[in-house]
Parts: structure tokens; sequence; C-alpha cells
């Protein structure tokens, strides 16, 4: 196939070498959904990567489609000893791949009246609390600087008056 034609073997090395720069791609821009809930005694972060509505059933689907190809060469080779190894190792992958479910994390700030510090960046559009370190903090992400404007006015309500506002860019991912 490749043999007759250089030209045929290049489009076939460009297509695959755009593909795979494709899924790079959508793996490099994975997205991070944030839903915060303000209540007041602290703030509650839950977030999680975001998958497209099929990634569950296309996971399943590849996890099935892996364990029946191994079983029909089990079958075909009549061997069972076939399912030893790396097969079993792989089986096992297949079989996580079908429990798979999106991890939600969660994670909650201290209590307001210990917050010290409130260092906003405008440029990412964060605020980042923190109690007594500034190295480490709560960071909240805003899609919109009205959003953000609404949450430091909040936050002048609940923190003590003491806290000290520092507007520069953070260095949080």
């Amino acid at each position: 196939m490749f043999s007759d034609s250089l030209y045929s073997l290049v489009g076939t090395v460009l297509a695959l070498a755009g593909i795979f720069a494709y899924f790079t791609g959508l793996l490099i821009r994975q997205k991070t959904i944030y839903n915060y809930t303000l209540k007041t005694d602290g703030a509650i972060v839950e977030y999680y990567l975001h998958y497209p509505d099929f990634a569950s059933s296309f996971f399943k689907g590849i996890a099935i489609a892996v364990i029946l190809i191994f079983v029909f060469i089990a079958l075909l080779t009549g061997s069972l000893l076939f399912l030893i190894g790396p097969v079993a190792m792989a089986v096992i992958a297949a079989v996580k791949l079908l429990n798979w479910e999106n991890p939600v994390h969660h994670r909650q700030t201290a209590p307001w009246h210990r917050h010290e510090f409130v260092t906003v960046d405008h440029k990412r559009l964060m605020v980042i609390i923190h109690c007594d370190d500034v190295t480490t903090g709560f960071a909240a992400r805003f899609p919109s600087k009205e959003l953000m404007a609404k949450y430091l006015a909040f936050l002048h309500e609940v923190l003590p008056p003491s806290a000290e506002y520092i507007e520069k860019a953070s260095n949080w991912k």
C-alpha cells in the first residue's frame, strides 16, 4: 500500500499526527467546573473535571469491547492460559472502566472570622481568602467581573474589619 506511493504514506502520517494533536489538545484544555456555596459560617466549593455527557457510556463500551475481544481470542485459540498475565491486567483495567464515575471533590473554608487577608486578582478574575498565611488560602474563580464584585461586597460584610485586601496578580493555578 505505502510502497506504491510516498504521498499516501506522508498523507497517512500527517492525518495520524493531526488526530494525535487534536486529542492531546483536548487533554491539555480539560475544563474544571466549580460550584460555590456561601454560608454564614464559611464557603464550600465542589469541583470536578468536565466530561461530555456520553463519556461514561463511551468508557463502559470500550471496557466491554476489550473484555469481549480477549474472551473471543481465548475461545478462538482454545487456550484459557491466554487470559493469564498481561491480559488479566488489561481485564482488570477494563473492569475499572466499567465502574468509572467522574469524582466530585469538596473543599470548605475556615470560619469567616479567622480570615485576615484577601488577595484580589482582577486579571484572572480570582479572589483568594487567607487565614494567617498568604501562601495558602481558598481560591474562588469567577466567570464575570460583576459576579466577582458581588463576592467582594459579600466578603466586606462577613470578614472582620481588620482583614487586609491586597490587589495583585496571583500565581495560583
